[in-house]
């Protein structure tokens, strides 16, 4: 049995303290809104289930930097994150992509905790199918947001000509191009995972 001291206690302060500060004042509270309320759901899934089962820390680590980089999105939108303008600046790119990190973040930082919690239920027969269902299940969740997207932008930012939490940015491809990275970010770190298992 694992006796190592749970590091998400500590991770959730520091999380909840950075959260209050980035609610203050966002750049759009309609979208800043909509943006957490996936946020709340998934961390209210992880302390209900907290006294029965908890994740590795490496686990929480990822998941406290991608909420980290969720919630910075929410404050400013994921179009006009400063950082994404600093990026596009230095490398003369007309896009920010800030979106782009955070959808290829999600599949590469969220399917470490994915896998810890899908063997505690479920047995593979080769670490091969079980990397094939995770990133199948991350493009789903990752096409299923985009559907999201699509609904809201339909009925809130009709008149809107930035769709501001569709955030497309005028490419056509975005939606695709999310899905992929996040089954990309899924699979890249699955395969690093399983080549540290085979040689450790």
């Amino acid at each position: 049995m694992n006796k190592t001291k749970s590091i998400a206690p500590t991770l959730l302060i520091i999380f909840i303290i950075f959260w209050i500060a980035l609610a203050i004042n966002p750049l759009y509270r309609d979208v800043w809104f909509v943006e957490n309320i996936i946020l709340i759901i998934c961390i209210s899934y992880l302390l209900f289930h907290y006294p029965s089962y908890k994740l590795s820390n490496t686990s929480y680590w990822l998941v406290f930097i991608f909420c980290i980089l969720q919630t910075i999105g929410a404050h400013y939108t994921y179009a006009e994150v400063p950082l994404g303008f600093w990026v596009a600046e230095l490398f003369d790119i007309q896009r920010n992509h800030f979106d782009r990190l955070v959808h290829f973040a999600f599949g590469s930082l969220i399917v470490l905790p994915f896998k810890e919690r899908f063997e505690k239920a479920v047995s593979f027969s080769t670490h091969h199918i079980e990397t094939f269902t995770l990133v199948m299940i991350f493009i789903g969740i990752g096409a299923s947001y985009e559907i999201v997207e699509w609904w809201y932008a339909t009925i809130y930012e009709q008149d809107s000509a930035s769709n501001m939490f569709l955030g497309s940015q005028g490419d056509i491809w975005d939606a695709e191009k999310d899905v992929f990275l996040a089954g990309a970010g899924a699979w890249i770190a699955l395969t690093f995972i399983n080549i540290k298992k085979k040689f450790l």
